[in-house]
């Protein structure tokens, strides 16, 4: 099917406040793209036309109030050539897992049901997922993830567990069930759809953030899972814990090119620069900005932990389809702790 390329094309992006979706709108817009982007509000859209104020009208914002409700995407998918959906619920403190699961099933439903009867121009639609929906291994042996596996599991903990799950677990079920509704809608009506889906596995995704952050604990959760891996004191245990890291930027790019590259569509991709440890994380830190030890602004750690992480993602494929070369993890602190840096986070001893 046909790739939408820049020129004279709109590009639906939901979810368009959020951390991830502000570097897609800009990458977007620096490519030539109109972007119309679906928020909550068009007052918390404001920040969002504000930072991107010169694009003029290249750059709409539109109001879905409730992206769980009937139609909700019926007008938004009206005269657009892609989507790139990133709308999800991952605010941790929730308890119930329906908070988690409805809004990211429903929605992705729902969105693909309205380009169906309404996207008579859509050619790609792309949903943003998360590496975890492949799964996650905490205990040896070190397992390697690839876009063949399901987490399933995580659904299974949810169903018995319910409300005492970790938010994480009731984060992935959520992904994991709202990534194969939209597959089971993809396959059941392909014959009749004039647009190809595709799915972005991103991994733990950092760099600075474009949005209004008044401190560490405003930082969306993959800033603040990183924030809290540097800066909290943990057990060696915990700091052998694994993480597989991207650029923010890098991710951007990646939903970008799954609407430019004829080989992305019907593919499920992930989106994964390497595997680290807390721990590594902390001694990449150390390289970079001694000064934050020397201070006591920053706790050390064990820095002669094994730093062997117990799960990678395979990011070869998309790779491979997008053409794409990832940041190192040098260059994802460097970048984060910059930005840190710049608001003040260093400013006197941390305490998490």
């Amino acid at each position: 099917m046909p790739i939408v390329e820049p020129a004279g094309s709109r590009v639906l992006v939901t979810g368009a406040n959020g951390y991830i979706a502000y570097y897609i709108i800009r990458n977007l817009l620096e490519q030539g793209y109109s972007v119309r982007a679906a928020v909550r509000s068009l007052a918390k859209g404001q920040h969002l036309k504000e930072y991107y104020s010169s694009y003029g009208d290249k750059l709409e914002l539109f109001a879905i109030e409730d992206i769980t409700k009937v139609g909700a995407f019926d007008d938004a998918v009206k005269g657009v050539d892609a989507v790139i959906h990133t709308a999800s619920a991952a605010d941790f403190t929730m308890v119930d897992p329906e908070d988690y699961i409805k809004p990211a099933v429903e929605g992705s439903i729902g969105l693909l049901e309205s380009a169906k009867k309404f996207g008579d121009k859509v050619k790609r639609i792309v949903i943003t997922s998360t590496v975890t929906a492949t799964g996650f291994n905490m205990a040896p042996p070190a397992v390697t993830f690839d876009e063949t596996i399901w987490n399933d599991q995580a659904v299974e903990l949810v169903n018995a567990e319910g409300k005492g799950a970790s938010p994480l677990i009731k984060y992935t079920a959520s992904k994991v069930l709202a990534e194969r509704a939209a597959w089971d809608f993809y396959h059941k009506y392909k014959g009749v759809l004039q647009w190809e889906l595709v799915t972005i596995l991103p991994a733990h995704c950092l760099g600075p953030p474009l949005q209004v952050v008044k401190g560490p604990e405003s930082l969306n959760i993959s800033l603040w899972l990183f924030w809290d891996g540097i800066a909290s004191k943990k057990s060696d245990e915990e700091l052998k814990g694994p993480y597989n890291y991207i650029h923010v930027q890098d991710i951007a790019l990646a939903h970008i090119a799954a609407i430019r590259k004829e080989k992305a569509g019907g593919e499920r991709i992930i989106i994964s620069a390497g595997a680290s440890t807390w721990q590594h994380a902390r001694n990449l830190v150390y390289s970079l900005k001694p000064e934050l030890y020397s201070k006591g602004i920053l706790p050390r750690g064990n820095p002669d932990l094994d730093s062997t992480p117990l799960f990678i993602y395979n990011g070869e494929k998309g790779k491979n389809i997008l053409g794409l070369k990832y940041a190192n993890e040098e260059k994802l602190i460097r970048d984060t702790l910059a930005d840190f840096e710049a608001r003040g986070y260093f400013a006197k001893p941390v305490n998490v």
